[in-house]
């Protein structure tokens, strides 16, 4: 990924931001309550944006991402009305695999802590 400029991290902090609000604010389903946004990174000139995601237990990632996707157009919607930007870049959920295999190892030092 490509230095960006400070107008660019605070465009992606502000995404950021008005994503975790309406993820928490609009979701219904119960399968993607609890989900959270590790990062927002612009790839393809800019002209996408991957939002990284992540949910402690999270067994069906993939229905998870597929899930979030369906409602990327909702999502930009609501940013481009947020933002005063003319044009937004199109919106992408990734599934956070490093932040996940953290998780993994957090779980094992808690039980293993608890086993002492």
């Amino acid at each position: 990924m490509a230095a960006s400029t400070p107008s660019q991290r605070r465009l992606h902090a502000d995404i950021h931001r008005l994503l975790t609000t309406l993820m928490q604010r609009e979701i219904s389903d119960p399968r993607l309550i609890g989900v959270g946004i590790t990062r927002v990174e612009a790839v393809h000139h800019n002209h996408q944006l991957h939002i990284w995601v992540y949910r402690s237990g999270e067994t069906d990632t993939q229905a998870c991402v597929r899930s979030l996707n369906r409602l990327a157009p909702h999502f930009a919607h609501e940013l481009r009305r947020a933002l005063p930007r003319r044009r937004l870049p199109a919106i992408r959920f990734m599934w956070d695999e490093p932040f996940s295999e953290g998780g993994k190892v957090l779980d094992i030092l808690k039980r293993l802590g608890e086993g002492a």
